[in-house]
């Protein structure tokens, strides 16, 4: 899968659900509120087709991502806004971390379009740091330049574009010829495309970004809340894994863990 960790366990995942005969999916369907009976939460409230539903569950499970949408650059997809980390907090789930967020150093910058995530790997296969006067710079923050934690880096590059007034930095592997680069990262070196940069030909623009909720709501191993009756998984929920700085991936053994 190349480029693309996760991808395989995520699809994977969804046939194995639709082809469940005990499993309704609804679509479409936000949650207005979480129902909640003698300390219990006994289900949700959803609106479906513009009405208001009741769904009763022995078990309800957030699942609901990160909070993205908060920041004006994000890696997240947009429904990433949080919903769930509120919706646990109105009912009064134990939350912590929230402090904890993860920028991602590199997603490619373009006015008015969605942030896209440049992988740390392209780094790690000799990607260089260029500021607006043309200078490489990483080595002037880190002994490490690109190759260290992606905290330092991102707070490298924010001080370059302070420096410049720029809203970028320029990120160059254009030193690995167009073939390994293809096969390397097949997904990267397809959406610069998209966008009208080939990785082969020169620097793209890359900006920090929001990437990772730490925190979250509070779960034990077995990702029960707080509150009887309500589970949490995925980014929206805090199990202690990752503490202030997220590796990388460490989400995806995560998930498979806690589920």
């Amino acid at each position: 899968w190349g480029d693309s960790p996760g991808r395989a366990i995520t699809e994977y995942l969804q046939r194995a659900v639709i082809n469940m005969p005990e499993v309704q999916l609804v679509h479409s369907a936000p949650v207005v509120d979480l129902i909640m009976e003698d300390g219990v939460c006994v289900g949700a409230q959803i609106l479906r087709e513009g009405e208001l539903e009741v769904v009763a569950a022995g078990e309800t499970i957030l699942a609901t991502g990160g909070i993205g949408e908060v920041y004006a650059h994000t890696s997240n997809p947009p429904s990433a806004n949080g919903d769930g980390i509120a919706l646990g907090r109105r009912v009064g789930a134990e939350l912590r971390g929230m402090e904890y967020v993860q920028f991602h150093p590199t997603t490619l910058y373009r006015p008015g379009h969605r942030s896209f995530l440049v992988s740390e790997a392209v780094r790690g296969e000799g990607a260089r740091l260029i500021n607006a006067a043309g200078e490489r710079f990483a080595f002037d923050y880190h002994p490490m330049g690109e190759l260290a934690p992606r905290d330092i880096v991102a707070r490298m590059i924010r001080s370059e574009m302070a420096l410049s007034g720029s809203p970028s930095v320029n990120l160059d592997i254009s030193h690995r010829e167009r073939p390994y680069l293809e096969k390397r990262f097949p997904a990267i070196f397809k959406q610069c495309l998209k966008a009208g940069f080939d990785l082969s030909q020169g620097g793209i623009p890359v900006t920090p970004a929001q990437h990772f909720s730490c925190g979250g709501i509070s779960v034990d191993l077995t990702s029960q809340t707080s509150v009887r009756g309500l589970r949490a998984v995925g980014e929206v929920s805090s199990t202690g894994l990752h503490g202030g700085n997220r590796l990388a991936s460490t989400s995806l053994l995560e998930g498979l863990v806690w589920g």
